[in-house]
């Protein structure tokens, strides 16, 4: 998931979580880097913004993650792109000058859903 501080990224996934049974506080893992919840499905969220790249997040054994049965949110995933499945689903949440939210949703490298 993109988009500048503050743009929304934790509120998106909070309805993500809503929508897999989810009944735990969903907070912005920035401090702790990867929260994990159970409901219908895992979900991990990820904020990578304080890591210095690709290999910082490989480190953090996020493979196993990536590759399973649960739903992997990363924030800022722009910063390690490289890692990420072919099959992601990048979101853009850009704030607009009226207070609303414009939200771009790709499959990258596939083009607009």
């Amino acid at each position: 998931m993109r988009g500048t501080l503050a743009a929304g990224k934790t509120t998106i996934t909070k309805g993500i979580a809503q929508a897999l049974d989810i009944t735990e506080t969903i907070t912005s893992p920035t401090f702790c880097l990867i929260s994990e919840y159970e409901g219908r499905l895992p979900l991990y969220h990820m904020d990578v913004y304080r890591l210095d790249g690709e290999e910082d997040f490989i480190n953090l054994g996020t493979e196993d993650m990536l590759y399973g049965d649960g739903v992997c949110i990363i924030e800022w995933s722009e910063k390690v792109a490289g890692q990420l499945p072919q099959n992601t689903i990048t979101i853009t949440i850009t704030p607009q000058s009226d207070g609303s939210r414009e939200i771009t949703i790709d499959n990258w490298p596939y083009g607009d859903l």
